[in-house]
Formats: structure tokens, C-alpha cells, sequence
């Protein structure tokens, strides 16, 4: 089982305290705010916590999508940069 976290913050520098948090927790990141990874549920949990606590009172949206393997390669990639495989497509943070 794959997770999808997506997130939706305007505070720019809540937005990199949370892409570095979805990151340190193994992530990779597909699009500027979507990331792939595999973790367990209490992991998740944690991390779901942890950005909770970063975002305090702001208003955002995060999501976590919880995905089979089977879905995943199904997966289409629209892109003109030529990628076939979703994994391939990684942004590191601004401050990295």
C-alpha cells in the first residue's frame, strides 16, 4: 500500500517546514505539493501529528490518499518532460 500526501498551505514558511517534515519521514516528492511513500499506519499518524502541531491555527488543507499497489500501476503521467515512470519525478525543497 502507497500513500499520496498533497497539501494545500499559502504560508510559505509553514509550507517548507511541512515539505521538509514529509520528507525526513522518507517521502519523495512528485509535484510541488504531492508526495509518494509507503509507510505504516501508526507512522502516518505521527506525521499526521506533526504537521498538525507546525500548522497550529493556519488555515491549510493536507491529505493523505492511501493507494494499492495495483492502482498505483495504473497510474497515467501527462508530462512534457518526457516521464514514463511516476517515481522518476522528484523536487527537492527550496531551502535543500
Amino acid at each position: 500500500m502507497k500513500q499520496i500526501i498533497v497539501y494545500d498551505i499559502s504560508n510559505d514558511r509553514l509550507r517548507e517546514r511541512v515539505c521538509h517534515t514529509v520528507q525526513d519521514y522518507g517521502f519523495k516528492r512528485l509535484q510541488y505539493s504531492v508526495y509518494k511513500g509507503s509507510r505504516s499506519r501508526n507512522t502516518l499518524e505521527a506525521l499526521s501529528i506533526e504537521i498538525q502541531d507546525i500548522l497550529g491555527d493556519e488555515e491549510a488543507d493536507v491529505r493523505f490518499y492511501l493507494i494499492c499497489d495495483k492502482c498505483l500501476e495504473k497510474t497515467m503521467v501527462v508530462s512534457k518532460k518526457g516521464i514514463d515512470d511516476i517515481s522518476e519525478v522528484m523536487f527537492p525543497c527550496r531551502a535543500s
